[in-house]
């Protein structure tokens, strides 16, 4: 069946202020991961917009965190064409950015503001693909599946919330996650995986004055153990960051805890079991005699693995926004995690950063580039009335 992509880009036109207005709304509903009340107020707004689209609308919750969303016209296909991924949770704290949460600088072009670009500006992009989709009578699946503790590697819903893009991407022959957009033109085709873990070492406490020889320092041994950890960073493959020591009671005190957190960087999944057993090693060798340590792996969230599937995908985006006028968009690998692993996971084709375009995502200075949302949304209608009918999908 031949789609009226014309048609299409009009509904996208004639929407453009109204989604706008309700990206304004949905990111003044301030909802940092952490507040899970904050979310779930997010993920109520959106899903009472979505239902007055027309949409099926579930709210996902969990045994504990935050909600996450799904939608999508049912139109009585099964034919899973594409699912498109965002998250409504943010980095930012309640009150960061003052009473005004929200600025637009219409003359400038620019959205300012908490989630404006990461991520709620996709989650807008994501929905006006889908209506416009509708508006032309389009007869497979796009489904929207928006996670609510997506910054916090789904910590906070105890890896149900990866469960929930587990279950709900099965079967679809391509996805694109509306991630933070890049001005330059950048898009994610693989992301490394990340992992935490906390070591905690034991020495022994004693005065550092009256009888420093008997104590045993456990900061000297964490110190030893940060140098011997990340002198094997190699930032093409693994790579560790010794990002915070707690350690120590007292300036006169031979400290006798002091625990590590480590974050780790990876390409594969396949690299885990390296990187397991690298950090047991450190953890069991004493650099200070007298030292005992414990390792414990606190959080773990998938790679996006680059696989040739992804770059086919890559092409026809590339070649739709060239005939666009869009410019000629590049494929990246970045080093942060995203949802986008999860259908990758699953052997689907998959995009990430195909939301709004923008600038200091995760600082007070975010903004976003207002345009981008029409520009985006009809980037990815055209990128799938262009998929063919066999285009290669789940495994």
């Amino acid at each position: 069946m031949k789609y009226n992509l014309e048609k299409a880009f009009k509904f996208i036109e004639e929407n453009e202020k109204e989604m706008q207005q309700v990206w304004i709304d949905l990111c003044k509903v301030e909802s940092p991961s952490i507040d899970t009340e904050g979310v779930n107020q997010a993920v109520e707004f959106l899903g009472e917009k979505l239902n007055g689209y027309g949409m099926e609308t579930k709210i996902h919750k969990f045994s504990q965190g935050p909600n996450s969303i799904t939608a999508y016209f049912n139109n009585g296909s099964t034919e899973k064409e594409m699912a498109i991924l965002g998250h409504l949770d943010t980095v930012h704290k309640k009150g960061l950015f003052g009473e005004e949460v929200v600025k637009v600088d219409i003359e400038n072009d620019m959205i300012y503001g908490p989630g404006v670009l990461d991520c709620k500006g996709g989650v807008i992009v994501g929905t006006l693909v889908a209506r416009a989709l509708n508006s032309i009578g389009y007869d497979k699946m796009i489904k929207l599946a928006f996670s609510g503790d997506e910054e916090v590697g789904h910590r906070y819903t105890l890896g149900e919330g990866k469960q929930f893009f587990l279950d709900e991407l099965k079967g679809f022959k391509a996805c694109i996650d509306c991630e933070t957009g890049f001005v330059d033109g950048r898009v994610v085709v693989g992301r490394k995986g990340t992992t935490n873990f906390k070591i905690a070492i034991r020495g022994k406490a004693a005065h550092s004055g009256n009888e420093p020889q008997n104590g045993i320092s456990a900061i000297k041994e964490a110190a030893y153990k940060t140098i011997n950890i990340e002198k094997n960073n190699d930032f093409n493959s693994i790579h560790y960051n010794v990002g915070v020591i707690e350690g120590g009671t007292s300036q006169n005190t031979i400290p006798e805890f002091c625990t590590l957190t480590v974050n780790v960087r990876f390409r594969k999944l396949s690299d885990l079991e390296k990187i397991k057993n690298f950090l047991t090693e450190i953890t069991n060798t004493s650099f200070v005699e007298g030292t005992t340590a414990e390792i414990t792996q606190i959080s773990l969230s998938d790679p996006m693995e680059q696989t040739e599937k992804n770059i086919k995908l890559f092409e026809i985006l590339k070649k739709n926004s060239e005939e666009l006028g869009f410019g000629t968009p590049y494929s990246c690998y970045l080093g942060g995690g995203s949802d986008a692993a999860h259908s990758v996971t699953l052997g689907i084709p998959t995009l990430c950063g195909m939301g709004v375009k923008g600038y200091e995502n995760h600082t007070i200075r975010e903004r976003a580039v207002l345009s981008s949302l029409v520009e985006r949304a009809k980037l990815i209608v055209k990128t799938i009335l262009t998929l063919p009918e066999n285009f290669e999908g789940e495994n």
